[in-house]
Order: C-alpha cells, then sequence, then structure tokens
C-alpha cells in the first residue's frame, strides 16, 4: 500500500506537468500520461485483494481524473480487461498482464449480433463491426466480444491492422479525441483458441450486471476537480459538502439498484456544481485554458458511455418528476 500510494504521487507530479488541453484531443500527449500511469505499476490491482482493490480505484481515480478524464476513461478499460481476465482465471493473463490491454465488449448488450464468428482450424474467424474501440495507438492488445452458436465470447488479439481487421473511421468529438477511438471492420478475421478468455449464452453480459462503482469513483474524482476552480468560498464549502455526502452513500451501498440511482445524484450535482461555478466565475469560463468547461464535457463523455436501458429510465424519470 505505501508503494502504491507513493507511485501514484510520483504519477500525479509528472502527470501534472503535461497540458490538460492537449490531453483532451492529442493523442501523443495522453499516451505520455497513460504509459507514466502503466510504468508506475498504478493499473496492476490484480496483485492486491478485492476490498484493497476497490480503495486503491477510489485513490486512483479521484487523483487522476482531476488532471484528465480520457486518462482516467482509458484506465476504465484496462482495468476491466485485467479483472476479465483475473476472473476467468484466463491461463495467459500473466503474458497478457504486461500488454496494455483495451476493451471492445459493450455491443454484446444489443439485441442484435454485431460480431459473428465462424469455427475454423485452431480458432475463429470474427465477422462484423466493432464501434467506439478506444486507445488506438495507445493500447497494444484489445478484448473483442462476439457471438458464436448462441453463444458470447471474449478473446484477446492484437489491438492493430492486419488481414481482416481494418480501422474504418476515427469519429470526431467534442471531448476525448485523444482518446483515439475508431471502428473497426471484422472481415474473416482470425483468433486463436488459445486467445479464448470465456464462453456463456447469450444474455450473460447483460443479466451479470456489475456492481462496479469505477464510474462513481470518476465522477467522484472529477467532482474533486470542480471544487478546486470554484472561487466562490461559500459555494465551494456546501458543494464539497454534498459531494462528501455523495461518496459515503456510494461507498456504503451495494446494491446495484441503489449504485444507478446514486450515478444519476452524482452527476447531477456535479452537473450543478459545473454550471453554478462558470455562471459565477463569468465569461472567462468559456476558455479553453480554463478546467471547468473541460470538466464539463467529460462529465457528459462519463456519463453517456457503456449505460444499460435502466440507467437511461432512471435519467428520464429524474427529469420528468
Amino acid at each position: 500500500m505505501n508503494d502504491y500510494n507513493e507511485n501514484l504521487e510520483y504519477a500525479i507530479n509528472e502527470i501534472e506537468k503535461l497540458d490538460s488541453d492537449k490531453l483532451d484531443y492529442k493523442v501523443k500527449t495522453l499516451k505520455k500520461a497513460f504509459d507514466i500511469t502503466y510504468e508506475n505499476e498504478l493499473l496492476a490491482l490484480y496483485d492486491y485483494d478485492s476490498k484493497v482493490q476497490d480503495e486503491l480505484k477510489l485513490k486512483l481515480f479521484s487523483s487522476l481524473t482531476q488532471y484528465s478524464g480520457s486518462l482516467s476513461f482509458l484506465v476504465i478499460q484496462i482495468l476491466a480487461a485485467n479483472s476479465i481476465m483475473n476472473k476467468n482465471k484466463f491461463k495467459k493473463r500473466k503474458k497478457y498482464f504486461n500488454k496494455k490491454c483495451g476493451i471492445a465488449i459493450n455491443h454484446l448488450r444489443s439485441k442484435e449480433t454485431k460480431v459473428v464468428a465462424r469455427k475454423c482450424q485452431g480458432g475463429y474467424k470474427l465477422n462484423g463491426i466493432l464501434t467506439w474501440a478506444s486507445g488506438y495507438k495507445i493500447f497494444d492488445t484489445l478484448l473483442i466480444g462476439f457471438h458464436y452458436e448462441c453463444h458470447e465470447y471474449e478473446v484477446l488479439t492484437k489491438f492493430e491492422e492486419s488481414e481482416g481487421f481494418r480501422i474504418v473511421d476515427t469519429p470526431k468529438t467534442f471531448v476525448g479525441q485523444s482518446l483515439n477511438t475508431v471502428n473497426i471492420e471484422l472481415h474473416n478475421y482470425f483468433v486463436k483458441d488459445e486467445d479464448i478468455i470465456s464462453s456463456n449464452k447469450i444474455g450473460n453480459y447483460t443479466k451479470n450486471k456489475s456492481l462496479s462503482k469505477t464510474i462513481h469513483y470518476s465522477l467522484y474524482g472529477l467532482g474533486k476537480g470542480v471544487l478546486n476552480h470554484i472561487e466562490d468560498v461559500d459555494l465551494q464549502k456546501v458543494s464539497k459538502k454534498r459531494l462528501e455526502k455523495q461518496k459515503i452513500a456510494f461507498l456504503e451501498s451495494n446494491d446495484g439498484t441503489q449504485l444507478d440511482k446514486l450515478r444519476v445524484e452524482l452527476f447531477n450535482l456535479i452537473q450543478k456544481m459545473i454550471t453554478t461555478a462558470m455562471i459565477y466565475n463569468g465569461g472567462k469560463s468559456i476558455l479553453r485554458a480554463r478546467q471547468l468547461q473541460r470538466y464539463y464535457r467529460e462529465l457528459i463523455m462519463f456519463n453517456s458511455n457503456g449505460l444499460n436501458s435502466k440507467i437511461k429510465e432512471l435519467f428520464i424519470e429524474d427529469f420528468l418528476k
């Protein structure tokens, strides 16, 4: 724990030297920041037991998100990939723990098959379109989801163009352009049997609702960053009190439905904090060099990705009440 805390402090000092604006739109700058977290072993949470992991995640995201939401977004993905490998006792996980791994599996939530497979000698040939695969030219490998004979699979492969693996385009975004998020066309793309991590009946990914609090940690970290840029003392004091109340609530909860509701509350609180602070600070708030406008965009980034239908319904209900 002490080593981790020291490594985190060192990494933050190094990341703080980078241009926060460029961290949002320059791939090379974001890669520098990500490499700092990786090389200082901040992402090797698989070495700790689950209770300690949660504590370290809170520290990690509370710190990183203040400097770059895009960086935290990448960290969320590699931690998820590592967790999936660990949970499934993947035989080659130690090899892949030494790689920088992204994920492209959220399409498994869709009622339609996005990536289908055909069995062949030694593996599978994949066909379909992978959308929103972040971290191209930052991650080395990619965890891909696909369907075969009423089952959903997860497999690891290289995150680079090759035969049957073509980068179709890189969508332009109003936040996190540095994530280098791409759409990928798979055409008879071969993946090996030995790189298959898991196989379950279709619907398993949606059914097994995760109790992960990673997004809550990230939103909280973003809120902490906002506090540093609120110029009105009373507004800052009230905002801090309400933010800490939300933290206590999501830390104490292990109920999926409750965590979804708390996520909505946390989003609404931080949105109001940012908006009120920007209005109080005046016209300078819209300058790219200012942090609040970036936090506003990153808030939307965190809370509009990977949403299930239940969370979307909660936001609509909250708006209509």
